[in-house]
């Protein structure tokens, strides 16, 4: 078997406006941004750079050379890690690996870390594997023994237009006489595909998570009045979540066109389909079908919010009203105490004491009838929504 490189790679929503501000640093180790200078130079020379070259291409990139393997950072956010065969496959995997876990990630992510985050971020979604092994030739029996010192097992294989792909969970195994140029173009294009495929399934799970819970809020029938306001600052807390990453799925089609056009620009989208059965087509309904549910998600967490606003408010427009009723009797009661009088009485200590003790009734009285209306049950009235997601 003859190993040629190793890949591995991932996918973030990014800019040419992120590209310029990672090559700033990579190149001049600074940034525009605030960080201490001293952190700056720290998380960079812990890339160990040989060299840095800002590319001009169908997507401009940044190209990255170090001692053990290289990478390239797109404008739209695609990252690829690969090296050469080193001899210990088993070696090679762990230097990609542990490079991107302990350094290029917390550089990556310092550099980003101002500002609001992505939802991949917020999703916690990490899918840098499966590793892609390109390999030049290879017996069955070697493919096997391959799969097998990694206690991997086979379960696709594919044989398209001189590329034969073997797929396990964690590894890609391309035996295949292609360019390197349309080989590369085939591997970036399938981990650009699977990290927003994977993707989007995170983010159709954290929208079943989060109606869950709104419709668990919902459905309680009753609750107290002190209730509202922790049920409300539940439900705001989710309505930032929503809405940050209902902006940010609007984005995802931009990137999905883009690298459409690039896979179409050669002959990766058929390879794409054929090898790994992925079609921008499909993906895009995914991405729309996906958006429909983060649209009603927002108008679900709007009516929910809504119930516990007026509950909120009712609750507190009763409590006042029961205030100023006996505010009102207090008022009168002492103007009809000094009707009969032709003079204000005197100062005293009694009169003090007679003072102190009314005062302490009414905070007595607001306490009480503050309590009574936070206990109180409040119906919530909802029209019961059903949809299949």
């Amino acid at each position: 078997m003859e190993i040629e490189k190793i890949y591995i790679g991932g996918w973030f929503q990014r800019t040419t406006l992120h590209l310029t501000e990672v090559y700033d640093f990579l190149h001049n180790g600074r940034s525009d941004l605030g960080f201490p200078l001293d952190d700056l130079l720290k998380m960079r020379d812990s890339l160990n750079l040989e060299s840095v070259e800002r590319v001009n291409w169908l997507l401009e990139y940044i190209s990255v050379k170090n001692k053990k393997l290289n990478w390239r950072m797109y404008e739209d956010g695609l990252i690829v890690l690969e090296r050469d065969y080193s001899g210990s496959i088993k070696d090679d995997f762990y230097d990609l690996e542990d490079y991107y876990d302990r350094t290029l990630s917390p550089a990556i992510s310092y550099i980003f870390s101002k500002g609001a985050p992505v939802p991949k971020e917020l999703a916690n979604i990490k899918t840098l594997l499966p590793f892609i092994v390109v390999v030049k030739k290879a017996q069955k029996e070697e493919v096997e023994n391959f799969f097998a010192q990694f206690g991997e097992n086979v379960y696709s294989r594919v044989q398209e237009e001189g590329l034969t792909i073997y797929k396990s969970p964690k590894i890609i195994l391309l035996i295949a006489t292609k360019k390197d140029m349309e080989l590369r173009n085939l591997i970036e294009s399938q981990i650009f595909f699977r990290e927003f495929k994977t993707q989007l399934h995170k983010y159709l799970n954290i929208h079943r998570l989060i109606w869950d819970e709104i419709a668990q809020i919902k459905e309680r029938g009753v609750i107290k009045g002190r209730e509202a306001k922790t049920f409300k600052a539940k439900l705001d807390q989710y309505q930032k979540t929503v809405e940050l990453i209902t902006s940010r799925i609007d984005q995802m089609d931009t990137y999905l066109k883009t690298r459409a056009k690039i896979s179409a620009s050669g002959k990766s989208a058929n390879l794409l389909e054929k090898a790994f059965l992925y079609k921008f087509e499909t993906l895009e309904n995914t991405l729309n079908y996906v958006k429909d549910l983060w649209k009603m998600t927002e108008k679900y967490l709007i009516s929910a919010n809504k119930i516990f606003t007026d509950i909120q408010t009712e609750s507190t427009k009763t409590a006042i009203s029961s205030l100023q009723l006996i505010t009102t009797l207090g008022v009168m009661a002492a103007i009809i105490s000094y009707l009969g009088r032709d003079k204000l009485p005197a100062v005293t200590l009694e009169g003090v004491v007679f003072l102190s003790v009314l005062v302490f009734i009414t905070w007595l009285a607001n306490y009480l009838v503050n309590k009574v209306f936070s206990e109180r049950d409040y119906q919530i009235r909802q029209k019961r929504e059903g949809f299949d997601v």
